[in-house]
């Protein structure tokens, strides 16, 4: 099934609700790290996860990336990825360690799947909260592995398009970036055009 279009106007509408969340997300952050976390405004488009991996910068680098299912009035999968070093860069801000080792693996993995749930969740949340919704997320998944790999791991690996939330984000005094990548299903689409739609009635 190929996904309906969708009009530039509720794109930028639904970029504009995801915004709110990421600059919410921002204030998390800051609070985490100690630092300011400069927060782009996301492009969102629909996609196939074929296009998505061509349009991403260095597929084929190793990622760090943790994965958050969620389901109810919206169904979808947010992804939060780094790159390993700006991972590790990240890791040092939250814990004073300086890289990932044998003895630190664990911590590793809690931490960064801890920044990524409170992120995806403050993002997710405010976009639902905004819209009157529920929804439920479910446990997180940590992955180390190449972005190509990543994609085609999730659950929209055989779907024929999806709605695509690119953010990326900085440190940068501490040399840190990473990107949020939030995949939506066409229901979900069909969510957000709705209240978009409604409200510029």
């Amino acid at each position: 099934i190929i996904m309906k279009e969708v009009s530039q106007p509720v794109l930028d509408g639904m970029a504009e609700l995801v915004n709110i969340g990421i600059g919410r997300s921002a204030g998390c952050f800051n609070t985490l790290t100690g630092h300011h976390v400069t927060l782009h405004v996301p492009n969102i488009r629909i996609s196939s996860i074929r296009e998505l991996k061509e349009q991403m910068p260095h597929p084929d680098q190793p990622f760090t990336a943790i994965n958050q299912d969620y389901s109810g009035a919206f169904e979808g999968t947010a992804v939060l990825m780094f790159p390993l070093k700006s991972a590790e860069g990240l890791f040092y801000l939250m814990t004073g360690e300086s890289e990932k080792n044998p003895e630190n693996e664990e911590l590793w993995q809690v931490t960064l799947t801890e920044v990524a749930n409170i992120i995806i969740n403050t993002v997710m949340g405010s976009v639902t909260n905004i819209l009157g919704k529920k929804i439920e997320f479910h446990i997180p998944q940590y992955h180390e592995d190449s972005l190509d790999h990543i994609l085609g791991h999730t659950r929209f690996a055989d779907s024929a398009s999806v709605a695509v939330v690119h953010a990326e984000f900085e440190v940068k005094e501490k040399d840190i970036s990473g990107e949020i990548v939030i995949l939506l299903t066409d229901q979900s689409v069909e969510v957000l055009e709705k209240y978009i739609s409604d409200a510029y009635r």
